[in-house]
């Protein structure tokens, strides 16, 4: 999630156009939400807040690809990598869900996983009416 939250703050700041930066907003946001709604878990099972992530190198290589590919569609670059991002979280959510999990924990992870589809979908439609 913290990786996911870099990426569209970084996304929100370098488009021009208005709606999408408050798009790109709205997604963070649902992420750090589903970051709160998680982060219980993480102390309990490492005795302090998730703050980074192996995933932050992964969202990095995919920003620096976005920067490196600029084109006259500077919005459509972002959308696409971050569409890229949404597929990569809800395999993780969904990984996690594979494995045996407490039941408030299993919980917490389906709800998240139902934000994170949405954000997805959104995504992905955003994706194919941008796509020329």
């Amino acid at each position: 999630m913290n990786s996911g939250i870099d990426f569209y703050g970084d996304a929100k700041e370098k488009v021009d156009d208005r709606q999408l930066a408050q798009f790109f907003d709205r997604m963070l946001n649902a992420r750090r939400l589903v970051k709160e709604r998680l982060q219980p878990f993480a102390v309990r099972k490492d005795g302090k807040r998730e703050e980074g992530s192996a995933f932050t190198v992964e969202a990095r290589k995919v920003y620096t690809k976005i920067i490196g590919a600029m084109s006259s569609d500077k919005e459509h670059r972002y959308i696409s990598q971050l569409e890229e991002v949404e597929d990569k979280t809800l395999a993780e959510l969904k990984a996690a869900l594979q494995q045996k999990q407490p039941p408030q924990f299993e919980a917490a992870l389906r709800q998240s996983l139902t934000t994170m589809q949405e954000c997805h979908d959104e995504m992905r439609a955003l994706k194919k009416a941008t796509s020329h």
